[in-house]
């Protein structure tokens, strides 16, 4: 509020009318004496002054709790650690985008702090080097070892075979099989001493306590050790056991063949060249074929796999034959129940057995007439029928001229449960004819008779 906010509201009593502002100002700050007028004056002063300072001095309030606010966080190093820490990362960018200089100073540190760490805690080394090891060993391998595109086809295959002098670590012979690239025996013999050198080194392993298997997906490196020499067999796929103790077996038969050309190898593979088909051989004989695996199997399990295909084989055959035979029987019961006068009511059928129970009129065709032409053997089927007389309208006639026997020149038909004679009746035969009728009425299936013209 200003003094110009004044204008139009009654002015307090220190104003008062004076020709000039020096008059009003020497009034104001007088103070000759004690008296109530110039204590009102005082407060009035007071008041007009806060009136006139009251932004200033909210200016310099905030000023100073801001000041206190800087100085404790200046003084608290959590809150400083906390402020520098928003700011660490961006600094750090943006210095690393301008130049290497902080890449150079803190160099020493980082080298220093690892090899401090891998003394201190090689497990957490292992396990920070682990997602690097196993991808730079697959593709050196992978470089190595061409795929197979008929893998799949096969549970495993033994692709290539390395023989390596042991304390030179080079080949003295290789073979591989038809299908897989043959890569080079010195590079994959270095390979395996490099690795070696990496496990003993490294886990201080003992000298004698070689590395018996490297995998890289479907690919894998059986290795055999021996005194003098090492195998080592490329296998894609998955191989079972029986195949390394194969490898054992084919090492200790090298070792006792060829003893005295280990002894004094200098170099020169010639002294093993007869090795090569002996591992070629090897190679063939332990591949994935059901050839192989079969002959690769104890006796006793082939005896018991025998017997389980034979068990198999008799069960589809029964199978197989039950199901034809079902076939068979049913169609020979469906072709008696459609003749007349036939009723079956159970039917049965069991190995070399077959049973079949009904009703039939005397008229109607034997079942066992129908056994022809079903494969059906006669003798093993056995039939139950109790006789009944059919109201079928033909057998109903039948039996009429069987137990009429209407003479010459008469014929009966049946029509709709009524029985017509038919024919000239002479004196010879109205005798016949009163017979007829009453015989005809016992005849399940005749309810009237007439003569007909």
């Amino acid at each position: 509020m200003s003094l110009l906010s004044l204008q139009g509201k009654q002015k307090p009593k220190w104003i008062s009318p004076v020709p000039n502002s020096e008059d009003a100002v020497a009034k104001l700050v007088d103070t000759s004496g004690p008296s109530d007028a110039t204590t009102d004056e005082s407060t009035e002063i007071e008041a007009v002054r806060k009136l006139l300072f009251a932004a200033d001095r909210t200016r310099i309030e905030e000023g100073l709790k801001r000041l206190d606010q800087l100085e404790q966080k200046l003084s608290d190093p959590k809150t400083r650690a906390r402020d520098a820490s928003e700011v660490l990362v961006p600094a750090m960018r943006l210095r690393i985008s301008e130049g290497e200089e902080l890449g150079e100073v803190l160099k020493p540190v980082v080298v220093s702090q690892f090899h401090q760490t891998a003394r201190d805690e090689p497990d957490i080394m292992a396990d920070a080097l682990f997602p690097i090891l196993g991808p730079a060993m697959r593709k050196m391998i992978t470089a190595m070892l061409t795929p197979d595109k008929k893998a799949k086809k096969r549970r495993y295959r033994l692709e290539q075979l390395f023989l390596i002098e042991k304390e030179t670590g080079l080949p003295v012979c290789h073979v591989s099989s038809d299908s897989a690239s043959t890569q080079d025996a010195d590079m994959v013999s270095g390979m395996l001493s490099a690795i070696q050198s990496f496990v003993h080194e490294a886990f201080e392993a003992d000298e004698f306590d070689g590395l018996n298997t490297l995998q890289v997906g479907e690919l894998s490196v059986w290795i055999e050790w021996g005194p003098s020499a090492v195998l080592a067999a490329v296998i894609r796929g998955v191989a079972p056991q029986k195949v390394r103790e194969a490898m054992q077996v084919k090492l200790e038969g090298i070792h006792q063949a060829y003893q005295a050309e280990f002894s004094g190898y200098s170099g020169d593979t010639a002294p093993f060249d007869p090795l090569r088909p002996e591992l070629h051989d090897f190679l063939h004989t332990h591949d994935g074929t059901f050839k192989n695996k079969w002959r690769n199997l104890p006796n006793r399990i082939k005896q018991i796999l025998l017997g389980l295909a034979i068990a198999f084989l008799c069960f589809v055959f029964w199978t197989v034959y039950g199901i034809y035979d079902t076939h068979r029987w049913n169609n020979y019961v469906h072709s008696v129940e459609q003749r007349p006068g036939i009723i079956v009511t159970d039917s049965q059928r069991s190995f070399r057995d077959y049973r079949l129970s009904g009703l039939r009129d005397p008229l109607a065709i034997d079942p066992s007439e129908l056994l022809e032409g079903s494969g059906l053997n006669s003798k093993q089927v056995t039939f139950q029928f109790k006789a009944y007389q059919a109201l079928n309208p033909d057998f109903t006639l039948r039996r009429l001229n069987k137990l009429l026997a209407p003479p010459e020149g008469i014929t009966l038909a049946l029509e709709d449960n009524t029985l017509f004679i038919k024919g000239d009746l002479g004196l010879d035969k109205v005798k016949w004819f009163e017979q007829a009728k009453e015989l005809a009425r016992v005849v399940t299936g005749v309810d009237r008779i007439y003569l007909a013209d």
